[in-house]
């Protein structure tokens, strides 16, 4: 836990100190009372602007939470909680939606409405799932003790799923990408939100813990960023499963 200056503190201390100071000559050459009651009153206001500027400086530091600058605002003992805060965040989407997953079954029964309506608005999907015919699908199916062809069918489904909504969409497009490694971590943005949670040996992917990430000046939000883009423009390993339409639509 490091500590930084508080500044407001300081700078309330500054202004107290600057009035304090302009009272003085202010009842000196322009009021002249015969009290000096205001010369009083500058002196009492430098006492406690001086008070408050060693109070900030010295003792009065903000206690600053190294998580702070990562953007954590939450964690969830299983992704399906989590999926509670992800649709609400994925209703106010704008403008983009970028995902980590396999075959969204779940969501592509769930939330095909929803889906529709945010294509129809202008904002574009990126999916990144394996390639359906990569040994990696048959061990991670075996992982989350399922019948071995499970997930491969799963992604078909969400290519097949891509290519209709991309044909019905007015605006917005889903890509999706396949690519031949294991996929360490599930992984949701919408806008300047992320979802993030590993996948687990053992469980299956709604059982395994997950954390949010936001705002985009954040280290976590930018460090995912950053990896998803990478991931993406990288030919060697990726292969396009659904482009977008090109065809103008009347």
């Amino acid at each position: 836990m490091k500590e930084e200056y508080n500044w407001k503190s300081i700078i309330v201390g500054f202004i107290v100190l600057i009035i304090g100071i302009l009272m003085i000559p202010f009842d000196i050459y322009l009021v002249k009372s015969s009290i000096f009651l205001w010369v009083s009153i500058g002196c009492s206001l430098i006492a406690s602007g001086l008070v408050i500027l060693l109070n900030g400086f010295l003792a009065d530091r903000l206690k600053v939470s190294p998580l702070d600058e990562w953007g954590i605002k939450n964690m969830y003992h299983t992704r399906s909680r989590m999926n509670e805060d992800c649709d609400k965040s994925l209703n106010k989407a704008k403008y983009k939606v970028d995902v980590v997953a396999f075959g969204l079954k779940s969501f592509r029964t769930d939330q095909e409405k929803l889906t529709k309506k945010l294509l129809n608005k202008g904002v574009n999907f990126r999916i990144i799932t394996m390639d359906p015919e990569s040994p990696f699908v048959e061990q991670r199916a075996k992982e989350e003790d399922e019948p071995a062809e499970q997930i491969k069918n799963s992604i078909f489904q969400l290519i097949k799923w891509a290519e209709k909504l991309n044909k019905e969409s007015k605006k917005g497009q889903i890509e999706i990408k396949g690519y031949a490694c294991m996929t360490l971590d599930f992984y949701w943005r919408v806008d300047d939100d992320i979802y993030v949670g590993p996948y687990w040996y053992g469980y299956a992917s709604q059982q395994t813990i997950s954390y949010r990430f936001s705002g985009n000046e954040n280290n976590g939000f930018r460090t995912y960023t950053d990896y998803f883009d990478r991931l993406w423009n990288n030919e060697s390993i990726m292969k396009a499963l659904v482009s977008k339409q090109t065809t103008k639509r009347r």
